[in-house]
């Protein structure tokens, strides 16, 4: 098992976002795999999936070493849900309802693992924004809002970079208890991908 210094280390080498979710998160590791949960950078998430604030988690980051064995992500999945819902009990934000997770189709994730895992599909969110500087750097939009610097589309564009549109993510939910599991079932977007 790996520390929670190495694990935090893995992900910002090697997941294709380099980076950590800032703020309240739980790393969790199933053989190989480092999957980790965060407060979802959508604080609305919650009351749109289940109509209630603060009860769901997401699971931002999945990371497994190149040439892994079959399977081992979905395995991870259900595995690291499970540790997962065990810490969450622990915590003094608040029950844990449910969890999201995205599949990132320009990074070539269409969220078959998710589905092999038992996940809900709830659709393709709208369409991202990006920006690309001149030597091919593709930074996400919300690095340009965050803390201090807060700065406009004209202010960016001023900088040198150009502004991108790609596909939306796949979104995915799991319910971690018999309330969320129905009323994720019922969701309209469920509803409408049968």
């Amino acid at each position: 098992m790996l520390s929670l210094r190495e694990m935090r280390q893995h992900i910002c080498v090697n997941h294709y976002l380099h980076s950590i979710p800032s703020g309240e998160t739980i790393f969790t590791q199933y053989e190989d795999a480092i999957i980790v949960f965060s407060r979802p950078a959508n604080p609305n998430i919650s009351n749109w999936l289940l109509g209630q604030d603060n009860a769901v988690w997401e699971l931002s980051r999945m990371w497994a070493p190149d040439g892994h064995r079959k399977n081992l992500l979905t395995e991870a999945i259900a595995a690291c849900t499970g540790q997962f819902s065990r810490a969450a009990k622990r915590l003094s934000s608040g029950e844990c309802h449910a969890l999201v997770s995205y599949a990132d189709p320009h990074a070539g994730h269409s969220g078959g693992v998710y589905r092999a895992a038992s996940w809900q599909y709830l659709g393709q969110v709208d369409e991202g924004r990006c920006y690309v500087d001149g030597a091919g750097v593709v930074t996400s939009r919300r690095a340009f809002h965050k803390s201090e610097r807060n700065l406009t589309k004209a202010q960016i564009l001023e900088l040198g970079f150009v502004e991108l549109h790609r596909p939306g993510k796949h979104r995915f939910a799991k319910g971690l208890s018999k309330w969320a599991r129905r009323q994720i079932k019922t969701h309209p977007l469920a509803l409408g991908t049968r």
